[in-house]
Formats: C-alpha cells, structure tokens, sequence
C-alpha cells in the first residue's frame, strides 16, 4: 500500500556532506569535556555576533536550571532568547559561553537540528546570550498529546515524516561527532509546518552533569529513555546509546505521546531490559516501523544500527514522486 505523505523539501536519497561518514566512527565526546572544552576557549569564537540593539525581548516562554528563554524579535522576525537568570554567578558565565561556542563551532547546520542564529556579547547588564530559530508549534511531546484522540490520516502522514525527519538529524550530529544523551519528545521541536528540530544538546548545566566522588552529586538520569547501559552514568553515552533513546522516541511518536513503561518503576526497569521485556507495539504503528524499534532496543550496543544504516532503511519505506510529494510504502 501507498500513502501520500506531505511535501518535504529533503528528498528520498538525500546525500550527506559528513565526511565522518566515510569511515567507522562512533561518537566518544562526553558532555562535561565538551563543557570545559569550549567554556574554556580565551575568547568567544562565535562566527555570528549580533548586536543587542537590533534584538527586542518581548516574553518569557520557559524558565530552566541556569537561564530564561524568551520569545523575541530581531530585525522584526520572531526568534527565540537563551539569557542568563538574574543574579548569575561564574559559573553560569562560563557555560553560557561554552553554549555559544559549542553552538557556533562544533553544531553547524542542517534542516532538522534547531538552527543557532548567533550570539549577544555587547549586554553589559544581561551578559551573553544566545539566538535560535522560533519553532511555533512547541515540542513534539505537545504535538502528540495535543492529536491523540483525533487521528486522521494526516496525521499519520505526519508520524510518519516526523520519524524520518529526526533519523535524519540524529544521523548529522553522529557524524559531527556530538551524542545527544537526552532524546526524547520533549526535546524535538516543531515548525509551523511540523518540520522536526532536534535540541537539548550539548554542554550541561552542573545539575545535569556527570556526578563524581568528590562532589558527590549524582547525574539525573532520564531513565525510560535510556540504553541499559547509560542508566547509571551518561559519560559513555555514544551514537549506539542514542540510538536506543530513537527507538523510544518513535515508540513516544506512534503511541502519540504516551508514557514509556508507564506502569514500571525506573528502578525495575534495568532487570526487566535485561530479561528482554520491551515496549509494546503502539497502536498506529505497522510491523515496518515497529521493526526498525526493535532493532534500536538490542541489548549489545554493537548489534544496533547507526542512524545512517537506520535513515537509509527508513528511506527505502518513502518512494519519491513526480512533483515534490513522496509516499510512503508499507512493505
């Protein structure tokens, strides 16, 4: 069977300009070297600084661990604000600028990856802060749960892109070198046109950090997304540990929103891995895509695919068309 899935700019077959991808790489960086790495750059080494004057804060959307995020303007197109909260000390100085100089040197761009815009470094009172791209149908969580009891066929050709859509991101930042350690629904945004945009991340607030025996602070650890072998640190999270998390996350997109082991303590679900309990297959999803998660859930991280061998399977599922539609085929 065929079904029309609605126009998308990135085609069936779509190349990639990684040359990570031309030899066997997996992703070894770990998200506090990457925080002393470029916190600790001497200056600031972004390629896009913009002027303060040209950006209008307008509302607060989000409050998080160390920063505010705002709904902004900049030369009159909507954007959105990533400041320091107020009474920052040094210590949110330093990894707000190992955010910008992550963003700016290590991300780079691509379609399904929220975008960096650039960086405010001439706020004396605010302190440095950081643009990106304004997505305005929120996160793919709320997206979910938002059209859980009213599934239309366009919808499920919507579930169907989304699931593409974030392979192919999560195939870019492997071949960057940069493992996620937090996928999950909540952390994919959409567009207005429910383009999918990775983010979450990157270098982490001290509270979310690997804990150590001096501090003796322990990393918060989302359990239910988590490969087997992340659930007590993330510091050896890799491609194959995100890839786990992927199979969640389609699992999350054709569930539309529900709760992983919704019924089974974090502390339990260890053993139950182990003994090969999975998640169920959803109800809108086929035995195609629900393969594709078994296949992220392998228990040895070696068994699992990369995300290029997963996107590459996921695109044999879409043929393309004469106009700029393609379909989705169900084998």
């Amino acid at each position: 069977m065929t079904r029309r899935v609605r126009p998308n700019r990135r085609s069936r077959g779509e190349g990639h300009s990684n040359p990570a991808y031309n030899v066997n790489h997996r992703a070894k960086s770990m998200a506090a070297e990457e925080l002393y790495l470029y916190g600790g750059m001497d200056t600031f080494a972004s390629k896009s600084v913009l002027s303060r004057r040209d950006i209008v804060l307008e509302s607060v959307i989000k409050t998080g661990h160390f920063a505010n995020i705002y709904k902004a303007k900049y030369q009159g197109k909507t954007v959105v604000a990533k400041t320091l909260k107020e009474n920052n000390g040094t210590n949110d100085n330093f990894l707000m600028k190992a955010k910008i100089n992550f963003s700016s040197e290590k991300v780079g761009d691509h379609p399904n990856v929220l975008k960096y815009l650039g960086s405010v470094l001439d706020d004396t009172n605010m302190g440095p802060f950081i643009l990106y791209e304004y997505c305005e149908n929120g996160t793919l969580k709320e997206y979910l749960v938002q059209n859980k009891s009213s599934v239309t066929m366009d919808i499920q050709e919507t579930l169907f892109r989304i699931g593409l859509d974030i392979a192919k991101g999560m195939e870019y930042l492997a071949g960057k070198g940069i493992t996620h350690r937090r996928l999950a629904a909540r952390n994919i945004l959409l567009t207005f046109l429910n383009e999918v945009k990775i983010y979450g991340f990157g270098p982490q607030p001290e509270e979310e950090a690997d804990g150590d025996a001096e501090s003796g602070k322990k990393e918060r650890i989302p359990i239910k997304w988590m490969a087997p072998e992340c659930m007590t640190s993330t510091k050896d999270a890799d491609e194959k540990s995100d890839v786990w998390s992927f199979g969640v996350v389609l699992w999350e997109v054709f569930s539309l929103g529900e709760t992983p082991y919704e019924n089974v303590k974090s502390r339990d679900l260890p053993d139950r891995l182990k003994k090969n309990v999975r998640l169920q297959k959803p109800e809108q999803c086929d035995d195609v895509w629900f393969g594709v998660m078994n296949k992220c859930w392998d228990y040895q991280p070696r068994k699992r695919p990369t995300f290029a061998e997963i996107r590459n399977e996921l695109d044999t599922m879409f043929v393309a068309s004469p106009g700029d539609d393609y379909y989705y085929y169900k084998r």
